[in-house]
């Protein structure tokens, strides 16, 4: 039987150490590259969920704005507003006109001295 040569062992036990060692580093570098990465991924879903919500509610304000056909509406119905108030404008200079009339006739036509 031969001796055991201490130092091949010792070599041979510090390179499978080292190997050892490597694929300890590996296994975490990857492990902690998959963590940022989750955590990444959590954060970015959280932004992408707040910005889904703020796109929900100006779809619902805009789902309750007028639209041209309720404008071209409301912009008839100003016209014919319009025409209605030129017309009760019209009507109204004429009664002022008559009851100026009627006012100065009472004033001219007053009898002087008594009732």
């Amino acid at each position: 039987m031969e001796p055991i040569n201490w130092s091949a062992a010792k070599v041979a036990f510090d390179v499978i150490q080292a190997i050892f060692t490597g694929a300890v580093a590996v296994y975490v570098y990857l492990i902690n590259k998959h963590r940022a990465s989750q955590t990444a991924i959590k954060t970015t879903n959280k932004r992408i969920d707040s910005v889904e919500k703020k796109v929900d509610s100006l779809e619902h304000q805009l789902e309750r704005l007028p639209n041209h056909e309720d404008l071209n509406k409301l912009q008839e119905q100003m016209t014919q507003t319009n025409l209605l108030l030129a017309e009760i404008s019209a009507s109204q200079k004429a009664m002022a006109r008559q009851v100026n009339r009627m006012d100065d006739y009472l004033m001219n036509n007053q009898p002087r001295g008594g009732h």
